[in-house]
Order: structure tokens, then sequence, then C-alpha cells
């Protein structure tokens, strides 16, 4: 799953760890300064049937000049690594709750349903401008 949001790097990398920090039951750890890894852990049912989530966060510069980058369209992708998709969509979708809620964006559009994403592809919404479309990308 992708994101594109336009900000500040400086203001996008700290709302995304702190997004990472309220989800009870996640866990991560920083790669660099652009990459986190994150694993969610269920805590209801029995453990044996709990299938760990475990993805990949990465911010990457995607439009305009050097001279646009502190001010441009970033994206933040969400690479599901290993477990459920369905668990992972849902995880993802409450994070991209929060950034969209931080970065105050503009209207919000979705997409019909679309089949979860097998391992090594991304889920995604756009943004850009006004609307949030979802759609697929392979990361592999």
């Amino acid at each position: 799953m992708f994101l594109l949001l336009y900000a500040r790097p400086s203001l996008l990398r700290p709302d995304v760890y702190g997004s990472l920090i309220t989800i009870p039951s996640l866990s991560h750890s920083v790669i660099s300064q652009t990459s986190f890894r994150a694993e969610y852990k269920s805590t209801g049912g029995p453990a044996v049937f709990q299938k760990p989530v475990k993805f990949q966060v990465d911010i990457t510069y995607t439009e305009g000049g050097e001279a646009q980058k502190e001010n441009g369209i970033y994206s933040v992708t969400f690479t599901l690594l290993s477990g459920p998709s369905r668990r992972f969509k849902r995880v993802v979708e409450t994070i991209q709750a929060q950034l969209l809620s931080t970065h105050d964006q503009p209207s919000v559009q979705q997409l019909s349903e679309t089949p979860p994403p097998a391992p090594g592809l991304s889920w995604g919404a756009v943004l850009k401008g006004q609307k949030v479309a979802t759609s697929y990308e392979s990361s592999l």
C-alpha cells in the first residue's frame, strides 16, 4: 500500500513513526531515516492460530526538483513481507487514516472493493491533489 502526501520530510518521518507506536501489539525497528520494519501480533485468541503480519514502510521523494524537496510529494509505501493480507490491510488502513488526518489532506475517494495482495505485493492508495484511489504495485 502506498500514499502520496504533500509534506515536509522533517514532519512526515515523525508522523509515520508516531502512527506506528500508537498501535497496540505493533513492534517496529528503524532501518534508516526513511525505512521501518514492523510486526503486528494480534492479542486475541490462541497464540498458535495468530500468525504475525510483517511489513516494511519506506518514505521516498517522488516529484519535483531538488530545490522543492523540502516541500514536495512523498510516497509512503507499505510492503507486506509475511502474514495474512487481510490483517495487513487493516493495520495499514489504520496507519493511513492517522497520516491523512495528521496532514489534513483534502477529500478521500475509495474505489470499489479490491482483492487482498499476495506477499510481495503492495496494496495501495494514491493521494495526489484531492483524490485517493486504490491500486496495486508489485514490489518484486
